[in-house]
């Protein structure tokens, strides 16, 4: 009987076969799904900060931090989660100074491949008023596709703001997904929405970042921690450590001519780990 199927309905044949193959993910799916959170390499590695830094990277924290960049700069990051599995994370992101402020775009794809996805696309503005006050505004795009099953859109905003203080310190507070945007009815899919204050402290060499991040649809208060040592002009060394859950941080950054080389590993005591390659490219 089942070969009888088969011959006739190799469609559905083949349906089936992927959802006993993804099960897992499908359960996971039935039950809820929470829209990732994302990183660059040099956030990730300083113990998931990025409140009060600034850089292209600020593209997946503080929307403010992006009005710290002097020149374009584009770059590529590609993170395996829990190294052992086939979920993974790739993002584009492109900065622009210009005299009207700071211009970003980013793109990224999270999930796996002819599976379950997440799709982000956000164009972002940050400016400066004054040489100490920093705002920043992004809107989001974003797609939730599993395939034979549905494909939902929506779209969120997010706010930040960054202070600089005397001695290169630094405050900043970002709210991401500001009015909680949703997925819709199909799929109880959450859009994170989070609120983060955060500080970083230069000490000769080293910069220390400590971020307290809210999130509201868990209810969840989460610390993080990290620190970064730059050793000359062509080496740094990051680490850190998150609490709620406990995660172990590190990584390393290199820059050659206009490259800069950045990677980032995230150890769970119980998942594994997470590494994160970035290429960034700075133009003249």
């Amino acid at each position: 009987m089942l070969r009888t199927f088969v011959r006739l309905h190799p469609f559905f044949f083949y349906i089936f076969t992927c959802m006993i193959s993804r099960w897992p993910i499908l359960l996971l799916i039935s039950f809820g799904c929470n829209a990732q959170t994302y990183l660059g390499p040099r956030y990730q590695a300083m113990g998931h900060t990025g409140a009060a830094l600034q850089g292209i990277y600020s593209l997946t924290a503080n929307p403010a931090g992006l009005a710290g960049m002097d020149r374009p700069m584009a770059t590529i990051t590609h993170q395996y989660h829990f190294l052992t599995t086939d979920i993974a994370t790739q993002q584009a992101m492109l900065g622009l100074p210009t005299r009207l402020g700071t211009f970003g775009v980013a793109a990224s794809r999270y999930g796996i491949q002819q599976g379950y996805q997440e799709l982000r696309g956000g164009f972002t503005l940050a400016k400066r008023f004054g040489p100490q006050f920093s705002v920043g505004l992004s809107t989001v795009f974003h797609q939730l596709f599993i395939p034979y099953y549905l494909t939902n859109r929506s779209f969120s905003v997010d706010l930040g703001v960054q202070y600089a203080l005397e001695q290169g310190t630094a405050v900043g507070f970002q709210y991401t997904n500001i009015g909680s945007a949703r997925y819709g009815q199909d799929i109880y899919g959450t859009i994170p929405a989070y609120a983060i204050f955060g500080i970083s402290h230069p000490m000769g060499e080293v910069r220390l970042s400590a971020d307290a991040a809210y999130r509201s649809e868990e209810e969840v208060l989460s610390g993080h921690l990290g620190l970064e040592y730059q050793i000359g002009t062509v080496l740094c060394l990051r680490g850190g450590l998150s609490v709620n859950p406990v995660l172990q941080h590190a990584g390393f950054g290199i820059v050659w001519r206009h490259f800069v080389f950045d990677a980032a590993a995230t150890f769970h005591p119980r998942l594994g780990t997470s590494p994160q390659i970035g290429v960034c490219y700075a133009f003249r």
